[in-house]
C-alpha cells in the first residue's frame, strides 16, 4: 500500500476495521477505506469459492490454499504478459527482415 495521502506535509493515514474468517483487526493505512473494504471483499469470495469448491473449513487451510492459488493466477497472467511480449518480438524482427530483403531485392 503506498503513501498517496497528505495533509500539511504529513501522510494522512486511517485504522480501518477488518473481519475475515472470524478474526478481526484493524489495519492502518494511507489507502482509501473504500479500496481497502473491496480487497477485503474480493478476499471473502475468494475464501467461499475455495472453501465450497474443496470443501475446506480450516481457516488457516483455506487462507493458505487461497494465497497459493491467487499467487499461481498472478504468475500465469505475468506469463501470459512476457509470452505476447516475445511473440511481438518475434513478428517485428520477422517484418524487418522481410523489409531489409526487400530492400535489398531493390538495391536500397
Amino acid at each position: 500500500m503506498s503513501s498517496t495521502y497528505f495533509e500539511d506535509g504529513k501522510q494522512k493515514t486511517q485504522t480501518i476495521p477488518i473481519e475475515i474468517l472470524g478474526v478481526s483487526f484493524t489495519i492502518r493505512t494511507d489507502e482509501d477505506a473504500e479500496y481497502i473494504q473491496g480487497l477485503v471483499s474480493e478476499l471473502k469470495e475468494r475464501l467461499s469459492k475455495v472453501s465450497s469448491q474443496m470443501k475446506i473449513v480450516d481457516p488457516l487451510k483455506l487462507s493458505i490454499i487461497t494465497s497459493l492459488l491467487a499467487i499461481d493466477e498472478m504468475h500465469q497472467k505475468s506469463g501470459q504478459k512476457e509470452k505476447a511480449m516475445v511473440s511481438k518480438e518475434y513478428e517485428a524482427a520477422n517484418l524487418l527482415d522481410s523489409l531489409d530483403k526487400r530492400l535489398g531485392e531493390l538495391g536500397l
